[in-house]
């Protein structure tokens, strides 16, 4: 999937009063071009159409009883895009069963893609023709010119909040589900040590530990650390189910992001919004 469809360049002008009203008047007459243009498109189409405050217009294909995107869920969806001269610049592949795939609210995505996710819900198909203020604006590439209106036809084909994300995942492990929390944390125990010295607040726990995007299953982190209990040292998560556990015993803890990174994520291996899996040992406790 090339990463053009989904980027949002913001450009910052620093300009003087004496170009300002200049730069008001280009922006204007390029917005009344667009409307133009789309208005045209419309009517040689033949199209029945919605529109939005933004200036987009809409038509939906084909409806659905299912629920919307809200911020956090993971997005799968099929795409085209489209120049309203009918020349595409990037798509999805349906023939390769290839759907894009994104965690809305962690990706930058252009306005108009984003609002056209908010107007489709699960299983649903639409069109969408956008304005170059929804699009890419001035900016310009070898496949989009400066100013361009952008047909959009999308599909949305599965989503998945976090909490579905955790229990598909739990689900496949076939393991026994020992406890979900309140605060949402999945414990699984792998291994008991019934005569293990229990953990608690104030000992410092030797944990062998892997981390896992629940997502996708991709692995992020592996070793062995030193943990203050109750010190906040760990992701609430972690040390929640920590607290859980015996020396000598072993746990799959699985929680959502409230419990892990939050909506900012950590570095670039864990994103905004990622439900994590740890499979941890705990070797010691003093």
């Amino acid at each position: 999937m090339k990463k053009i469809a989904f980027l949002l360049v913001l450009v910052s002008l620093v300009v003087g009063s004496s170009c300002s009203k200049f730069l008001e008047n280009d922006i204007e007459a390029t917005n009344k071009k667009n409307a133009q243009e789309i208005a045209d498109y419309i009517s040689q189409k033949n199209l029945q159409m919605l529109s939005t405050t933004s200036g987009m217009k809409y038509s939906i294909d084909r409806v659905s009883l299912g629920r919307g995107a809200v911020i956090g869920d993971e997005v799968t969806f099929h795409y085209t895009l489209s120049l309203l001269n009918g020349i595409k610049v990037d798509s999805t592949s349906r023939i390769n069963n290839a759907p894009a795939k994104i965690t809305l609210g962690a990706s930058n995505i252009i306005a108009g893609f984003l609002e056209a996710l908010s107007l489709l819900k699960e299983g649903e198909k639409g069109t969408f023709l956008m304005p170059s203020i929804l699009g890419f604006g001035s900016q310009s590439s070898a496949s989009i010119p400066a100013n361009s209106n952008l047909r959009l036809d999308l599909e949305i084909v599965k989503l998945r909040s976090e909490d579905q994300i955790i229990d598909e995942y739990v689900a496949a492990t076939k393991l026994t589900l020992t406890e979900k929390t309140t605060t949402g944390l999945r414990f699984l125990r792998t291994l008991e040590a019934p005569g293990g010295t229990q953990l608690k607040a104030g000992l410092l726990a030797t944990v062998k530990y892997t981390g896992y995007l629940a997502a996708t299953g991709k692995q992020f982190d592996t070793g062995q650390i030193n943990v203050a209990l109750g010190d906040g040292a760990v992701v609430k998560g972690f040390e929640e189910g920590l607290l859980k556990m015996k020396v000598g015993e072993k746990a799959t803890l699985v929680f959502p992001s409230s419990l892990g990174y939050g909506t900012s994520g950590s570095s670039t291996t864990i994103p905004p919004y990622a439900p994590l899996i740890f499979n941890v040992e705990i070797v010691s406790a003093k």
